[in-house]
């Protein structure tokens, strides 16, 4: 288990070390810089702040200095916002993301598993065809299709909840489902399906042959075995979405982190460009070493390190 850990951890820094050497080289790819406005700014103002952001450094040293930096955990003032850090929009934007994130994860598991597991149960009957039609119109509408029609309906003609901005915890209900909606289809599909193959295997047969009651055949022996795509598509999903969706923020203009993944492009905000992509990559490499720890409860077979 130990050996495991140290691998893993010496080759998540290794990717996340490529993946901030990619980022960089791409960022100053893009066309413009974080100064270029359509305003032409007077060539000696623009060298003096180009100085002080150190960006009239060699791109090597402009890297290395930023890798040194972020070795103690310092990921640079923001050039879009005066007097912002990174560190701060991140901690600010993060916390809103996170709890949006987290209430779609509960809908999705909440929803979507029970959805896959009584249409495998009940394949080919009415629960199935009734499950599988929600499922398929789930990953067929977009996420902004669900939200326009919750906010014209459940906020504007009910008037049951706020149509925008973080007031509440009532401001989390909309956005929530909104997010959820194309997860938890898909969810309930993949579970279905899962299900579905688990339960022709010899084992579930030789269970049902010992007499073992149908509740413990389907919970103890089929759903643990059918839970491993699963766990394996949760991983990044929730690395994704607990970092924010841009477009479910922007539509219920939640200060969340998801809109800063797009605005610091167009903004050409190198450093943020930079910090969310750092943020984002080591949550996601965080989640992939959970998944794989999860494996080893999920099924005995699995063992770390082996």
């Amino acid at each position: 288990m130990l050996t495991y850990i140290v691998k893993r951890l010496a080759t998540s820094i290794i990717t996340i070390w490529l993946i901030i050497t990619i980022t960089f080289a791409l960022m100053h790819a893009i066309p413009g810089g974080p100064f270029t406005r359509e305003k032409v700014l007077p060539e000696p103002v623009k060298k003096n702040i180009e100085k002080r952001y150190h960006l009239n450094d060699p791109l090597w040293k402009q890297y290395i200095d930023y890798l040194k930096n972020l070795a103690r955990g310092d990921l640079g003032p923001s050039f879009k916002y005066q007097g912002v850090t990174v560190n701060k929009i991140i901690a600010d934007g993060f916390p809103v993301s996170a709890q949006l994130g987290l209430a779609s994860l509960a809908i999705m598991l909440l929803i979507g598993l029970p959805a896959g597991i009584i249409s495998a149960l009940r394949q080919n009957k009415w629960q199935d065809h009734l499950a599988m039609f929600l499922a398929t119109l789930g990953v067929a509408m977009p996420n902004f299709v669900i939200a326009t029609l919750l906010i014209y309906f459940v906020g504007v003609k009910l008037g049951w909840l706020p149509t925008s901005r973080w007031i509440s915890w009532k401001s989390v209900i909309m956005p929530a489902i909104a997010l959820a909606g194309y997860y938890t289809a898909y969810i309930a599909r993949l579970t279905r399906s899962s299900m579905l193959e688990v339960l022709q295997q010899d084992y579930i047969r030789t269970a049902r042959a010992k007499g073992l009651p149908e509740r413990v055949v389907v919970y103890k022996h089929a759903l643990k075995n059918a839970l491993i795509p699963i766990v394996t598509y949760l991983g990044p999903l929730i690395a994704g979405i607990l970092t924010g969706s841009f477009v479910i923020e922007k539509i219920f203009a939640i200060p969340g982190l998801g809109q800063h993944f797009v605005t610091s492009i167009s903004n050409r905000d190198y450093t943020t460009i930079m910090g969310v992509t750092v943020f984002y990559a080591t949550l996601l490499v965080l989640m992939n070493f959970i998944v794989d720890v999860v494996y080893s409860f999920i099924d005995p077979r699995i063992r770390l390190g082996k």
